[in-house]
């Protein structure tokens, strides 16, 4: 088997460090059982345009009011489906949809956390965002209080 020179790669874009609230217990539903966890803020950095020659750095906050629906299937793993605001120190805001499947090893711990971003930004300097496919990480950096996200262009 060969593979093209044009191979996917992913690059490095961006990582949030996300504040959130203690998870809310929405209970059993059709899909397994309902989590919501408010999104309060944080801070972001990254690179825009990493597959560029030069890239631009690009930093700002996670904007308050954001939520995260929680699935727990019946399997033991967890959906999850971020939404929130991300605005650039430019003004720029930045719409995420972060789609998350979970897996978790035998002591509880997160065996696997990948995801889809979806972005939807304005045009100008955040514009080519619309016009790239995303993946991501998930890590827990402080449990009920804080996850960190970190997004790579599937170039």
């Amino acid at each position: 088997m060969s593979f093209s020179p044009t191979e996917p790669r992913l690059l490095p874009c961006w990582e949030a460090h996300v504040d959130i609230a203690p998870t809310q217990d929405h209970g059993p539903g059709p899909d397994g059982h309902r989590f919501v966890v408010p999104i309060l803020g944080g801070r972001f950095a990254g690179r825009l345009a990493p597959e560029t020659d030069a890239p631009r750095p690009f930093a700002g906050e996670i904007l308050p009011g954001g939520f995260d629906l929680q699935r727990l299937r019946p399997d033991g793993r967890k959906e999850l489906e971020a939404i929130y605001h991300m605005r650039t120190d430019a003004g720029d805001a930045i719409e995420v949809r972060n789609l998350v499947l979970i897996d978790y090893a035998a002591d509880g711990s997160l065996a696997y956390a990948r995801s889809r971003i979806f972005v939807s930004a304005p045009e100008g300097p955040c514009g080519w965002l619309n016009a790239r496919v995303f993946v991501g990480t998930l890590e827990v950096v402080r449990p009920q209080e804080q996850v960190l996200i970190r997004a790579f262009l599937l170039a």
